[in-house]
């Protein structure tokens, strides 16, 4: 498959609806040998992400004690997903998908082994200072360099994902899309599970082997896309002109990004997806920063607690990924969206309320059935309506918008927090989402937005010239 650099066609390769015809089949999926090794890299990352993550979080607050510190991590933790991934959706549109995927799981390798030794060497990185006549020990150093860690493991990060998406547009079959993403989110659901467990055991005994267990996965991670590259099918070449310049490869790289703009522009649902979940994400940008909050300093929770949570919201995640991978294919996947954006409003309305672990026990089961539904429909809606050569490009946009709206929330929350109860501001934030939730349901009922995803469903005639002349036949 050729593509021309630059001013592509975008239009005539959009119809608003998906040639997926068959039946689609979970067994054909679990067989493919290159779409299993993709699930195993998959798993082993996510859990190792997860325990490294909790581990991570907790050293840096025992260290410090405070939540503004706790705010740097998770600023640096979702930055790169802002400034790399409109980038890293270009490099997927333009290099090998497999490639892409094993150098961001090297460079995650090297973020957890640095966690080792900043963890290992971290009284040799303490540095005494004088604040005001009094010898104080700094740990601007530890901070820093684990900041600056997160930072290279979510830039990774950012890359893989739109790698993986759309490597697995190319070694899947579009009947079965759907199935294969209900599988993806199942992985991300056991490793959420499996993860926040395995979190809690090893952080207990030494955040050290929680270092060393991330960095193991991430081994066995690069292995299977090892295996991926000698067995698996190679993307097709996509042929450009030279670019000897750096200007002229910004250049390609910009009208890149353009076309990855256009792309959604002139494509009804995947431009409505990006509105909706942009501002869906902005919202929930109060539950990202308050959940710890509330928990420990509301509630009284350990992290324990904290874990569990995690995994009861994994589990209903699982059940509904499994029920997704059931049937198998959805007319009206923006239908499912729909649903999804009406169960996260309800949640944060209740949430604002909720202060015993049962009821926000509950509360996050619920919550793990949204999430899963966002997390399968909206990656199979992208890979049935867009060309298979500009994906790369329109997830990494997906992506900044998406990153950029959870960096403004969280700021804003950041800041509001200090003077304003947590009850009001999720209560705020689910004001603006009621707004959200009206305008995206009376929208999605009109034009292309809502036609059914699939060509053999847009046409459906019930009197047919065959059918005419059987009847002419009979009589």
């Amino acid at each position: 498959m050729n593509t021309s650099h630059g001013d592509e066609s975008i239009v005539e390769t959009i119809s608003g609806v998906a040639n997926a015809k068959g039946t689609p089949s979970a067994k054909e999926v679990l067989k493919n040998g290159t779409f299993m090794l993709l699930f195993a890299a998959q798993l082993t990352q996510n859990i190792g992400a997860a325990v490294s993550w909790l581990a991570l979080q907790f050293f840096i607050f025992k260290l410090t004690n405070s939540p503004g510190k706790m705010g740097i991590l998770s600023i640096f933790f979702f930055l790169p997903y802002v400034l790399f991934t409109p980038f890293a959706g270009v490099l997927v549109d333009r290099f090998d998908q497999r490639k892409i995927m094993l150098y961001s799981n090297m460079l995650s390798f090297l973020a957890s082994v640095g966690y080792i030794i900043v963890y290992m060497f971290r009284e040799s990185l303490e540095v005494v200072i004088n604040v005001n006549g009094l010898n104080m020990i700094s740990l601007r150093y530890i901070l820093l360099l684990l900041y600056i860690l997160t930072f290279i493991n979510s830039s990774a990060a950012s890359i893989f994902f739109p790698a993986r998406s759309a490597y697995t547009r190319l070694i899947v079959k579009k009947k079965n899309l759907l199935i294969a993403n209900s599988i993806g989110s199942t992985v991300f659901q056991v490793a959420t599970i499996i993860g926040y467990v395995l979190a809690g055991v090893i952080a207990n005994r030494s955040y050290l082997g929680s270092f060393i267990f991330d960095a193991a996965t991430f081994a066995f991670s690069m292995t299977m896309m090892f295996f991926i590259i000698l067995v698996g099918k190679k993307p097709p070449e996509v042929k450009r002109p030279e670019e000897v310049t750096f200007r002229a490869q910004t250049k390609g790289l910009y009208d890149d990004l353009v076309v990855g703009f256009k792309t959604i522009r002139a494509a009804p649902k995947i431009s409505y997806m990006l509105i909706v979940f942009a501002l869906t994400i902005f919202s929930f940008s109060t539950f990202n920063v308050l959940f710890i909050v509330i928990l420990q300093g509301e509630m009284g929770l350990t992290e324990s607690w904290y874990g569990i949570l995690q995994a009861v919201m994994g589990v209903s995640g699982i059940i509904m990924s499994l029920i997704l991978m059931g049937i198998g294919r959805i007319k009206r996947k923006v239908v499912m969206l729909n649903f999804a954006l009406i169960g996260a409003t309800l949640f944060l309305y209740s949430f604002a309320f909720a202060r015993s672990a049962w009821s926000i026990g509950i509360l996050l089961f619920i919550f793990g059935v949204v999430i899963s539904t966002i997390n399968v429909s909206a990656p199979t809606l992208i890979q049935e309506q867009i060309p298979y050569e500009k994906q790369g490009r329109v997830f990494g946009t997906q992506q900044l918008f998406q990153g950029i709206a959870r960096l403004a929330g969280m700021g804003i929350v950041s800041l509001v927090a200090e003077v304003v109860l947590p009850k009001y501001i999720i209560l705020v934030a689910a004001g603006i989402l009621t707004i959200v939730m009206i305008w995206g349901m009376i929208y999605s009922n009109r034009g292309e937005v809502a036609k059914p995803d699939y060509i053999d469903e847009v046409i459906e005639p019930e009197f047919s010239i065959g059918k005419a002349e059987e009847i002419m036949d009979t009589t």
